[in-house]
């Protein structure tokens, strides 16, 4: 059974991002690094949600 339209404008949308930065870091960089490394990539996600 398929949502009727009034459920898609009621609906919570919630955004999955960032994942592949933070495989990306733990691949190539060592526990701290990443750690420093996180309030960047925040501020990139803010800056394209915007």
């Amino acid at each position: 059974m398929l949502p009727r339209m009034d459920d898609f404008t009621n609906a919570l949308y919630t955004i999955d991002i960032g994942q592949n930065d933070l495989a990306a870091a733990f691949s190539s960089m060592t526990n701290d690094q990443v750690r420093d490394t996180i309030p960047d990539i925040l501020a990139g996600l803010s800056l394209v949600v915007e």
